[in-house]
């Protein structure tokens, strides 16, 4: 495993056009980069889709040193900030593409098809509504939710979900399955946002101020951003990184 997997890089916050026509104005094509001798390749060609799928949260059974210090980390993060990003998580990107990408084909297609699975009864397997929170809300959020189980993309995060109650168990000092053991990682609710364009962004908000109830999230954000985080009565931005994931600490987890 080449990375701790936990930490956020800079390699996907890039101008990759400049960079694609700087080389191409080159002339002097890959062969022309080795005989400069560079020691890294440039961004243009770094495969994150095969970066991800080799390097996963998986490897470090095998290295008890690097586990160490992935704990370590998770119980600073979680000590600190109680958010954290971790990539190199095993997810493939274009599974974590095809999830956003689905949930707004479902949110823009006519509003008819998708009429039948509007509905407020939490039973349902499907809901797609508006504020889950409408008639109790102080101001309702501009924003409209599709609750769905997502047969791959929910059973790879429930095996990252495992691997993230092991390292939460370990950094607080527990046996390695105690967090699993007492159920932390039984339930699964999938939610998808979608944010449509606002006349009049400065008077609401996608997202008011809020926690969340559970153990913790896996948030897979799109390229927009927007997720801020509280942190000393300061609300700081989250940097959007493409094929990361944002986890974060929910109520139960912290009492």
């Amino acid at each position: 495993m080449a990375e701790t997997g936990l930490e956020p890089t800079e390699a996907f916050h890039y101008n990759r056009k400049n960079e694609l026509k700087a080389f191409d104005e080159t002339k002097s094509r890959v062969k022309g980069l080795v005989d400069s001798g560079l020691s890294k390749i440039p961004t243009i060609f770094i495969n994150q889709q095969y970066k991800l799928e080799r390097n996963n949260l998986t490897g470090f059974d095998d290295d008890p040193t690097l586990r160490h210090e992935i704990v370590k980390k998770v119980g600073e993060a979680c000590e600190r900030w109680g958010f954290f990003h971790v990539i190199n998580h095993g997810i493939p990107l274009t599974t974590l593409d095809e999830m956003i990408d689905g949930i707004r084909r479902f949110h823009e297609q006519d509003k008819e098809a998708k009429k039948e699975f509007y509905s407020r009864d939490n039973s349902r397997k499907v809901i797609y509504n508006s504020n889950f929170d409408l008639y109790v809300a102080e101001a309702a959020n501009w924003r409209d939710t599709l609750r769905d189980i997502m047969i791959e993309y929910s059973n790879r995060v429930m095996k990252l979900g495992q691997t993230l109650l092991e390292l939460l168990s370990e950094a607080l000092g527990l046996n390695r399955s105690y967090l699993e053991d007492i159920g932390c990682g039984e339930g699964l609710l999938m939610v998808g946002h979608y944010y449509p364009p606002c006349p009049e962004s400065d008077l609401t908000l996608g997202t008011g101020s809020h926690t969340d109830s559970g153990f913790f999230t896996v948030l897979l954000q799109d390229q927009i951003g927007g997720l801020q985080v509280l942190q000393q009565n300061q609300w700081l931005d989250v940097k959007s990184i493409h094929g990361a994931l944002v986890v974060n600490l929910g109520d139960m987890m912290q009492a």
